[in-house]
């Protein structure tokens, strides 16, 4: 074999293999995502109804189909008084933003997973 000939073949093997971890990467990247959506949409439609006060809001840097997406910093009040503090990120609709102000009380939903509680925003954005 000349030099050429496996200096291609090792340019052909390399390519080959980082596009197959590329793929098998994206691949992950996508289901992973789908999970968190279907979690988030179950919290929205199963979770225990609440109420939260904002004690702060941050925008990310991210955004899902033109609405900003936000860090909110939470004290949500359970149906029996007790509360616990959640930070939440999520995406609102630009028309909501009045409503997700410091101070504001807002209506969320969640699920206890242990010793943890899943919060959601009602009226935040879920595709």
């Amino acid at each position: 074999m000349t030099t050429t000939l496996i200096t291609i073949v090792a340019i052909i093997g390399f390519g080959l293999i980082t596009g197959t971890i590329t793929t098998i990467m994206a691949f992950k990247l996508l289901r992973n995502n789908q999970q968190k959506q279907h979690l988030r949409k179950s919290i929205l439609m199963e979770g225990i109804p609440a109420e939260a006060v904002i004690h702060d809001i941050v925008q990310t840097s991210s955004s899902m189909d033109g609405r900003p997406g936000v860090r909110l910093d939470l004290t949500v009040t359970q149906t029996d008084g007790r509360t616990f503090p959640s930070i939440v990120e999520t995406y609102i609709p630009v028309t909501h933003i009045p409503h997700f102000q410091k101070g504001n009380i807002i209506k969320v939903r969640y699920i206890a997973d242990g010793n943890e509680r899943k919060v959601e925003v009602e009226g935040a954005y879920v595709p």
